[in-house]
């Protein structure tokens, strides 16, 4: 009975959308994200803003008069095989015609994804992603990256590190990032800046994912007493226990959380418990007032469909997703692959916040119209309080000192 259950549907569904299984009227979107493991929350927040943006396309009539549908693919922890079976398979079998990724890797995704042709858009910030595509700028002519490198935006964090109104009682930091690409790429760069002004990084540990018992670290912090303890590991788990086993017996110091901040399970966790704490999210919508009109429309949009604010990579997903919909409409035709990756690269996508450029890399750098984002948690909320480069307070919104700090 289940074999002629899955032959009649098979049946039918080649009857009613053809051979290859999909309706001519439907353009196929490639969604490689991580569904499972320790970068899930990320995934889930790329999710919500490439689901939005195809969700809007789709009610005002879709692109070219036919509907977007996203195929997804669980990226799991990124590693260099399971990347490249995505590729192979939304690419070489499923023929999509984008591909919106998120965060997707560091490098090996350039060279999954650079080997065919649909225009590729991730959330790497990875400068060995950007290496790799400079090995070869005419065969990875359809990657763009959605956000700066991580040197870049380890450097923004010591920028505004150094930039809040707050007199430090030492310069001792402590420096503890996951064992990764990325958590390397951000604890060298602020290693190297804060020992450039001066500042004893006192410690700088490495951890694997899934370390949850911090009590040996926590107590040679203590005997450290450092002015500044920097988290850089992107999995709410290792980053809540940290915080909390912290809290027991806290230093003097600002906890800056990084990117460690942004997966949604943090502060929807933690709630006004993890008030103090800041970090930052690169190409992201300020919260929660939006610096733009139009900004402030697909904030409060974004809020009345998932019932809180946008937090790591949703609005530069989305606005993936919109760039290539706008090349496409420019172009006339989603199958001219080559076509739609030279008019983003040539023209560039105008946004909420203004102008998407990108440079001759194809990333997506920080600044101008498309800023990285400092927040802290007040009120249990993520709030923007620098924007960066240049360093800046973002509007009226001041920083805190942590209750755990005294005087």
């Amino acid at each position: 009975m289940k074999k002629t259950l899955v032959v009649l549907v098979t049946v039918m569904c080649s009857l009613f959308f053809g051979q290859s299984g999909w309706s001519a009227d439907v353009i196929k979107v490639g969604v490689p994200l991580s569904m499972t493991g320790p970068y899930t929350d990320t995934g889930d927040n790329y999710w919500k803003g490439i689901k939005m943006a195809i969700d809007e396309i789709n009610q005002t009539g879709g692109l070219l008069g036919k509907q977007l549908e996203p195929v997804r693919f669980d990226t799991q922890e990124f590693s260099p095989e399971r990347v490249m079976q995505g590729a192979d398979y939304l690419c070489g079998k499923i023929k999509v015609d984008s591909v919106h990724a998120g965060w997707a890797g560091w490098g090996q995704d350039v060279r999954a994804y650079g080997k065919y042709t649909a225009p590729f858009f991730a959330d790497d910030g990875s400068q060995a992603a950007v290496d790799v595509y400079k090995e070869n700028k005419e065969l990875y002519s359809n990657i763009f990256q959605l956000t700066d490198t991580g040197i870049n935006q380890g450097q923004s964090m010591f920028n505004v590190l150094m930039a809040l109104p707050y007199e430090y009682p030492n310069k001792k930091a402590v420096i503890i990032t996951a064992d990764d690409a990325w958590g390397n790429e951000v604890g060298e760069t602020l290693k190297k800046n804060f020992k450039k002004t001066g500042w004893d990084v006192a410690m700088h540990e490495l951890v694997p994912y899934g370390t949850n018992q911090w009590g040996p670290l926590l107590t040679k912090i203590r005997k450290i007493k450092p002015s500044i303890i920097h988290v850089e590991i992107v999995s709410a788990q290792e980053v809540i226990t940290f915080f909390r086993q912290f809290m027991k017996k806290p230093t003097n110091s600002i906890l800056s959380y990084g990117y460690s901040l942004v997966p949604r399970e943090v502060v929807g966790t933690m709630g006004k418990e993890a008030d103090g704490l800041i970090g930052e999210v690169p190409t992201a919508m300020p919260t929660p007032q939006a610096p733009t009109p139009e900004a402030q429309a697909w904030l409060d949009r974004f809020n009345a469909i998932w019932n809180h604010l946008p937090q790591a990579g949703s609005w530069a997903a989305y606005s993936g997703v919109k760039a290539w919909a706008n090349a496409v409409e420019a172009v006339g035709d989603e199958k001219k692959h080559k076509e739609v990756s030279n008019y983003i690269a040539t023209h560039g996508y105008k946004g909420e916040t203004g102008w998407w450029k990108w440079d001759e890399d194809r990333v997506m750098r920080a600044g101008g119209d498309v800023p990285i984002v400092h927040y802290q948690v007040q009120n249990g909320e993520m709030i923007a309080i620098y924007t960066d480069p240049p360093t800046r307070p973002y509007k009226d919104y001041k920083f805190q000192v942590p209750r755990w700090i005294k005087k």
